[in-house]
């Protein structure tokens, strides 16, 4: 595991059993999460048989993303992904992380537990 994603895997597991906020920006989306975070799980590719999954950090816990009309709508499974491949933290402070990947960019602020 490189050592970007693995202080990146650190960073969240510390704030287990918090509530985070992730901002996606992917092209030009912009996916907001709300995300009570249980653990944090490492999936490399090479352990996975099908081919189009990468790394990737696994969050577990539950959450719910903002829609184009403002509501709240519960994820479909128990946990959120973020592909790792090419990663760069641009920085990780002791409330909020951005962070930027082949795939998107992020930005992750710890809200209350």
């Amino acid at each position: 595991m490189e050592q970007a994603v693995q202080q990146l895997k650190e960073w969240l597991a510390s704030e287990a059993d918090k509530t985070i906020v992730i901002k996606k920006h992917e092209l030009e989306d912009v996916d907001t999460v709300h995300f009570s975070l249980e653990s944090v799980d490492y999936r490399s590719s090479e352990d996975v048989i099908d081919d189009y999954l990468e790394d990737a950090l696994i969050l577990r816990g539950t959450g719910h993303t903002l829609n184009a009309d403002g509501e709240l709508v519960p994820l479909p499974q128990p946990s959120y992904e973020i592909a790792v491949s090419g990663l760069q933290i641009h920085s990780a402070e002791a409330d909020q992380a951005e962070l930027q990947t082949d795939r998107a960019r992020y930005t992750i602020t710890i809200g209350e537990s």
